[in-house]
């Protein structure tokens, strides 16, 4: 790995196909502290830059490297992100129920009798499951609810209206005067595959017609950001990761049949970060 002949491109083949394979394995499961996903980070920038353990200025900033190619960079995916994406699979496992050792022991240890939208984040629980009460937000926003006719799912304590909780949206003195249990389901509120709310409450009424754009089915279900998708970790890391616009260029280096040590010099061009004089110069070596 230390090897001198290896070009910038090889390392960051290296990169790609060893160091993120290890890394994706052990956050798949762990939430890692921020300074170990700094220092992993770290490893991978020194070794890009100086192919060994020698710390050397880096030619492009690392924020510059770490999103796709398409938009002007080498396609590292950072850390955080990964991990916060695996943390999302999790959330997505036990709200469709996967038959995994570790959903089924988090319904009965963790979750019991308690929804998770509605479960109180504690300072008994483990770090991971606080993370994932803490991402319940941004997990609700890729979410689409599917409505049955039987539908079990919770009035108040499920994000199935706009990604909100009723509850939340509405609070607690509108669950009392609904008439409503705390614990009512949608199938209180559907009569003959039509919706029917309680007319007493001003509140439930503009919820009621909001409601007339949304179509009942024949049973429950849940989908990942749009009906009959299911989750995938591209699509979670795409949702997470910061966005920039498309780099004009990027097709004209990276494309099938490219060399890759042709590809990341022109990358350096684009970038201008090749060791010319002028470069040298401003960075204060010469």
């Amino acid at each position: 790995w230390t090897n001198k002949c290896l070009s910038y491109s090889g390392r960051l083949q290296l990169i790609q196909a060893t160091l993120l394979v290890i890394q994706n394995f052990w956050i798949s499961n762990t939430i890692l502290p921020k300074a170990t996903m700094l220092e992993c980070e770290k490893i991978m920038r020194t070794f890009l830059w100086s192919g060994s353990a020698v710390k050397r200025r880096a030619k492009v900033p690392w924020a510059n490297v770490c999103t796709p190619k398409a938009e002007g960079r080498l396609g590292i995916r950072r850390v955080g992100d990964c991990n916060k994406a695996s943390m999302l699979k999790l959330i997505w496992d036990v709200l469709k129920g996967r038959p995994l050792l570790w959903v089924r022991w988090s319904r009965v240890e963790i979750l019991k009798i308690c929804s998770f939208w509605q479960m109180e984040r504690k300072q008994s629980l483990s770090i991971t499951w606080k993370y994932l009460l803490d991402l319940r937000a941004q997990a609700s926003t890729n979410m689409v609810y599917s409505i049955g006719s039987r539908s079990s799912w919770s009035i108040w304590y499920e994000p199935w209206f706009q990604n909100t909780l009723l509850v939340s949206r509405l609070g607690y003195r509108v669950m009392y005067e609904s008439g409503l249990s705390r614990n009512a389901s949608l199938a209180e509120v559907i009569s003959d595959s039509a919706w029917n709310w309680p007319a007493n409450v001003r509140q439930l009424r503009d919820i009621s017609l909001a409601c007339e754009g949304i179509p009942i089915g024949q049973c429950d279900a849940i989908d990942w950001q749009a009906k009959g998708r299911s989750f995938s970790f591209k699509s979670a890391w795409e949702a997470i990761r910061a966005h920039h616009s498309v780099a004009p260029w990027a097709k004209t280096m990276w494309f099938p049949g490219a060399i890759p040590r042709h590809s990341f010099c022109m990358w350096l061009t684009f970038h201008k970060a090749h060791s010319t004089l002028d470069n040298l110069q401003r960075l204060g070596i010469v």
